[in-house]
């Protein structure tokens, strides 16, 4: 189905973290697409990751499989998720590094491991209402992403994870085929102990951390043009066959079917920016 005619509002801008956030922040995504029938018909899939993601929803609220949101902070997901707009869309994401978002969510990975938390809850009713209502009146993306901005700088606050375990987030992200023993051996830990902080901190083993941010790292090479098979040696990966195997486990689809659902003609512009952006796990189809 061909997106609506040249009259009916949408965009999709990337934007950077900003000096004041760049150890905390990834970058931001503002989309928009004013037409309900258009959103509406149109399915956002998000694959696995270690980064959570905050999310104002500022029109229409977003279905998922676990309910309806309007404003979420996505911790990390360590399955698949398919999103539906309810009507219009209009939203601003913020994907936050998982080594640093304690610093503005104030909660460890370990309390929004595979959760989708109203901002509310962690923000209060009065903040998020009012973020809400300034998105929603901004005069456009840049003017939004700011207001994102100041709401974020406003609540930074000390580290507070393990130490040890922020390092080993950062080396996993530097090489997700890292060997666990190889990991706690350059920590000075032993590897018992390694996975018990690191489950401690984050909710899961560092070992599945790595497999996720392994198929992360593949998926972002593929996007940017590689082939499966270099792919697949470039992450780890034993051969070609063993990154379909993990790719199904964690997206319950291969990888050539997950990302063919993603191609048609409509959403090709949409997705050639997701996938050279920070949000390459994202998929419109």
């Amino acid at each position: 189905m061909a997106l609506p005619d040249k009259h009916i509002k949408r965009s999709s801008q990337f934007f950077s973290a900003g000096e004041a956030l760049g150890d905390i922040v990834e970058s931001f995504w503002d989309v928009e697409l004013d037409d309900a029938a258009a959103a509406s018909a149109r399915t956002i899939k998000v694959l696995p990751t270690t980064s959570p993601v905050l999310i104002v929803h500022y029109r229409a609220p977003m279905a998922s499989q676990r309910g309806v949101y309007k404003r979420t902070v996505n911790g990390m997901h360590t399955r698949a998720a398919a999103l539906k707009p309810s009507g219009p869309l209009g939203a601003v994401l913020v994907r936050l590094k998982a080594d640093a978002a304690d610093r503005v969510l104030g909660v460890r990975p370990a309390e929004l491991l595979d959760a989708s938390v109203e901002i509310s809850d962690v923000f209060g009713d009065r903040a998020s209402a009012l973020l809400e209502e300034q998105l929603a009146e901004a005069a456009g993306a840049a003017v939004r992403v700011t207001c994102m901005r100041n709401f974020l700088q406003q609540r930074m606050e000390p580290a507070r994870l393990d130490s040890l375990v922020v390092q080993a987030m950062r080396a996993i992200k530097q090489n997700p085929a890292i060997s666990m023993r190889r990991l706690a051996d350059r920590l000075d830990i032993g590897e018992r102990s390694l996975q018990r902080r690191f489950k401690a901190e984050t909710g899961a083993s560092a070992k599945q951390f790595a497999r996720i941010e392994r198929m992360q790292q593949a998926i972002s090479a593929r996007r940017a043009g590689a082939d499966w098979a270099d792919v697949a040696h470039a992450n780890g990966f034993t051969d070609q066959a063993h990154l379909i195997r993990d790719f199904r486990t964690l997206a319950g689809a291969s990888p050539d079917a997950f990302c063919r659902r993603a191609a048609t003609d409509s959403v090709q512009a949409w997705n050639a920016g997701l996938g050279v952006s920070d949000f390459y796990n994202t998929f419109v189809a």
